[in-house]
């Protein structure tokens, strides 16, 4: 539902816009009003409409100035619709140029009046989607920027990408946080998360806050930030929203939170060190689960932590998880098996105390993790069974191990030797199958295949001959008329059923895909 707040100082106009039109139907809610731009300006910026309906001629402070005051505030901007007599034309023109996107002139007629409230939400909507489409790109994006210099990639291309997508400033020093989150789903990936973990940092930049897969989102920032804030205040800050907060309202059984330390270092040694911290902090953290909330400034001052790191150096050979990742990313699956079984081994023959064997298990876990993520695989579950059988001391932590890594071995070299004509069938098919599914998204699809999200909405363009969104408002507007002509569902019923939140939208695309109503098709086939 669109959000409007109307503004006049005529109280005959006021009551005119609010029973002049059913706003629900025509998928708005009246946040709020005003009988003046001085006293709209406060309730715009609290209620953060969508639209605001405003008379351009007022006291106090006019519908242009009032334009102009929203402009220059950090707040977000919403549409406007001016109100204007013919003699006001000329004030109607500039308050076009200064990003109106229409005007209505009075006394107002109810017909025009639902055109343009049908126009603008349309307007809103298509920026909406092309938004979330490049923002999933773009933090697609920020997490393989991310991967990469966390593997050790060093380029100028890449610090450049670095500091434009995160908007680290040069000399900046940088943090980063991981929170982890254990979903009661299969597909993790919620974009209710995001928002959680915006509000919760306080951060503006969405660039900042990216999926890093099974489970991780990463949070990148900076000294320039606002809510750059001391370890402790930070801290204090996620505890305390962590308590507030319900994670099954987020369709998770629980999360937290992982804080490095702060880098003052070039931006890819920077980030490179603060994601070696969180590796180290993950170890700990599986040791030591009842902590929901851990930062590295305050554990690598204390001796069991600073014992567990030196341990991690030095129970295994570095080697034996090189060799494991080398077979994963390799195309023998005899070479997973064999580098599984000889960790085993030497883990078995070394003289790892009980909780040394736990950090050496935890550790592969975690670089099992990271390589998953780094190649775009969905291993959460998998990876959460072996570390329960660590944590269980389970005698199937071996076999549960070889099923990890053969899991991600064989993802990897799912698409490795299909042809390009070959994948796209498959993901037009993928999409076909799953179109109703409301979480679909380019960024699920190329992780699902393994291909960058900028591939998959390039072919899914060439084989369509339309965007990602087009062609799944095509597919589920498709897949409701059979709906309708097959049952006697309801229309409600039937908009949920093909993949839709929001009813006023549902009902526009259906119009405008088919040329009449839904309740007029409904009527056809009843």
């Amino acid at each position: 539902m669109l959000k409007a707040v109307i503004v006049d100082d005529e109280p005959s106009v006021l009551e005119g816009l609010r029973i002049f039109v059913d706003w629900h139907r025509e998928g708005y809610e009246i946040v709020g009003e005003a009988s003046d731009g001085a006293s709209a300006f406060p309730i715009i910026c609290e209620k953060q409409p969508d639209l605001v309906i405003c008379d351009i001629r007022m006291p106090g402070l006019t519908g242009l100035e009032l334009i102009e005051k929203i402009k220059s505030s950090a707040f977000h901007m919403p549409k406007f619709l001016i109100l204007s007599g013919y003699s006001d034309f000329s004030y109607a023109q500039k308050a076009i140029q200064l990003g109106a996107i229409g005007y209505l002139i009075k006394p107002l007629d109810s017909e025009e009046l639902v055109l343009e409230l049908s126009r603008t939400a349309e307007i809103i909507r298509n920026e909406r989607r092309t938004n979330q489409e490049n923002l999933e790109l773009i933090r697609y994006t920020a997490n393989q920027v991310y991967n990469d210099i966390i593997n050790g990639k060093r380029s100028e291309k890449l610090k450049r990408k670095a500091h434009f997508i995160f908007d680290i400033p040069q000399k900046s020093k940088v943090r980063v946080i991981r929170f982890i989150t254990v979903s009661n789903a299969k597909t993790p990936l919620n974009d209710k998360i995001y928002d959680l973990l915006l509000n919760i940092t306080g951060i503006k930049n969405e660039n900042c806050v990216f999926y890093n897969g099974n489970g991780n989102y990463i949070t990148v920032i900076n000294d320039s930030m606002e809510h750059f804030s001391h370890y402790t205040v930070l801290s204090h800050r996620l505890k305390e929203n962590f308590g507030k907060i319900n994670p099954k309202d987020f369709g998770l059984h629980s999360f937290s939170a992982l804080i490095s330390g702060v880098s003052d270092a070039d931006i890819s040694e920077g980030l490179y060190i603060c994601g070696n911290q969180l590796e180290q902090l993950y170890t700990y953290y599986m040791l030591n689960p009842e902590n929901n909330v851990l930062c590295y400034e305050d554990l690598h001052r204390k001796p069991v932590f600073r014992d567990q790191i030196a341990k991690m150096g030095s129970l295994l050979p570095e080697f034996l998880f090189d060799n494991i990742v080398d077979a994963v990313k390799g195309n023998d699956i005899g070479r997973v098996a064999d580098a599984v079984e000889r960790f085993f081994c030497e883990l078995s023959n070394s003289a790892c105390s009980g909780p040394g064997s736990l950090i050496c298990l935890y550790r592969l876990a975690g670089v099992m993790r990271t390589t998953a993520s780094a190649c775009g695989i969905e291993a959460g579950n998998i990876i959460l069974d072996f570390t329960e059988a660590i944590g269980s001391k389970s005698p199937d932590c071996k076999k549960l191990a070889l099923s990890m890594c053969t899991y991600v071995f064989e993802q990897i070299n799912l698409n490795s030797n299909k042809s390009l004509i070959l994948l796209e069938n498959e993901i037009i098919s993928y999409i076909k199958a799953n179109c109703c599914k409301k979480n679909l998204s380019i960024q699920g699809i190329s992780e699902k295949f393994s291909i960058p999200a900028m591939i998959v909405s390039r072919l899914i363009k060439k084989k369509t001959g339309q965007k990602f969104n087009d062609y799944i408002n095509f597919l589920r507007i498709e897949y409701a008329k059979t709906l309708f002509a097959g049952s006697n569902m309801k229309i409600t019923a039937v908009c949920e059923e093909a993949g839709y939140s929001d009813y006023g939208y549902f009902i526009k695309k259906f119009k405008e895909l088919t040329g009449v109503l839904p309740s007029d098709y409904k009527k056809k086939y009843s």
